[in-house]
Order: structure tokens, then C-alpha cells, then sequence
């Protein structure tokens, strides 16, 4: 007669098997994968946290963070960047990158060092050096031997 093992194995079909592997490993990963539940922060303590942040203009996350601690509130640095998100907003004063583009590109050049292949499969490195206002290569140079 079969062993008790192989006579359970012949009632159930490899299919059967491979949807239950499927379904715990999909319960496993979902428990897993689930945020943890944390106490919400005092309401009084995200205000201190976004006072501090508009106050203290050149305080960052990490010295919040110490103040508080001092205060004898545990917070996580990464609660205290969540809660000072869009609180600084944007210094009012000096340019845009567009405009500082704009304004310099005639004195500013670009570098581009690209890894490409040859007809024969070789590779090539190649190097460029752009003249940003007028797009114009002014240079270019291509070895072998990238050293």
C-alpha cells in the first residue's frame, strides 16, 4: 500500500497546489506590505513643528527634530519633513535656472561623454563639447580606450 504522503498527493491536482502557492504567497506580501499603524501626531505638536519650520527658516529636519526632543517629543526626522512640506515655500529674490540660462549660455559650454558601438561591435567612447547658445559642436573626439 502507498504511504499516507503519497496517497494525499495523488488526491490533489498540481494545479490546486499552484493556486494555493499563489494565494499565500499574495497574503504574505499583502500583510507585508501594509503600513504600520502609528499613533497620529497631536495636532498641538504639528504646529509647533510647522512654527518651527517658518521661524527657524534655516532649521532643517534634523534640528527640528532635536529641539523637539529636548521639548521631550520623540518625532521621526521623516514626520517633521512630511509636516514642513510647502511651510518655507520659495524665497521671493533672485532668478529662475530658466533665466540664468538665458542669461549666460553665450559664455557656457556643455560635455557629453557617450559609450556607443562600432560596425564590428566594438566599443567606442565618444566625448562633445557643445557651445550652448548656438547648439554648435566645437569639439568632438572618439577612443577605443576610454582610459
Amino acid at each position: 500500500m502507498l504511504p499516507s504522503w503519497r496517497r494525499a498527493i495523488a488526491v490533489v491536482q498540481p494545479e490546486t497546489v499552484l493556486r494555493w502557492h499563489r494565494a499565500g504567497f499574495r497574503l504574505f506580501w499583502r500583510r507585508r506590505s501594509r503600513p504600520r499603524k502609528t499613533s497620529p501626531l497631536p495636532r498641538e505638536t504639528i504646529n509647533r513643528i510647522r512654527d518651527m519650520a517658518a521661524r527657524g527658516r534655516l532649521w532643517g529636519a534634523e534640528r527640528i527634530r532635536s529641539e523637539l526632543l529636548k521639548l521631550g517629543i520623540k518625532v521621526s526626522k521623516r514626520t517633521i519633513q512630511k509636516y514642513t512640506r510647502g511651510v518655507r515655500g520659495r524665497s521671493g529674490g533672485g532668478q529662475s535656472w530658466a533665466t540664468f540660462m538665458k542669461n549666460h549660455a553665450e559664455r557656457m559650454w556643455v560635455c557629453d561623454f557617450i559609450q556607443t558601438h562600432d560596425l564590428l561591435f566594438r566599443q567606442v567612447y565618444a566625448f562633445f563639447l557643445v557651445h550652448l547658445a548656438s547648439r554648435r559642436v566645437v569639439h568632438i573626439a572618439a577612443t577605443r580606450h576610454a582610459t
